[in-house]
């Protein structure tokens, strides 16, 4: 498997004192505040890690469970045939947004790998 970018989703039962420990941590406000529930900081030239509400991921088909990992792929067509060949089961892609096609699939634990392709031509 090749992927371009990985973007890691931390779950946060109280949002505003966790994005304060994470500024903290980071030494830095967020890179990127896409939304009043999210905070992201670029760790990495193509490493992210995002911010969000427990209680809002709980309702995110492709962000539930004990951890949620996001890995964008340039072409997830070409990557869910590859995956079915590992005979891996993946459903279809959605439209998460305007601008993102995700696919989430679930470990044997049940933490989720969701790949993301932007949709935006």
């Amino acid at each position: 498997m090749t992927a371009h970018q990985v973007l890691a989703t931390v779950a946060a039962s109280d949002f505003g004192a966790s994005r304060a420990w994470y500024a903290r941590l980071f030494g830095r406000v967020p890179d990127n505040a896409p939304d009043a529930a999210c905070a992201e900081w670029q760790i990495a030239s193509r490493t992210r890690i995002q911010l969000r509400p427990r209680d809002e991921l709980a309702d995110a088909p492709w962000q539930a469970g004990p951890a949620s990992l996001g890995i964008m792929v340039d072409n997830l067509d070409e990557m869910l045939r590859d995956l079915h060949t590992r005979q891996i089961d993946v459903p279809i892609p959605q439209l998460a947004t305007h601008f993102v096609r995700v696919v989430p699939v679930r470990d044997p634990d049940g933490n989720m790998v969701t790949f993301v392709e932007s949709a935006a031509a």
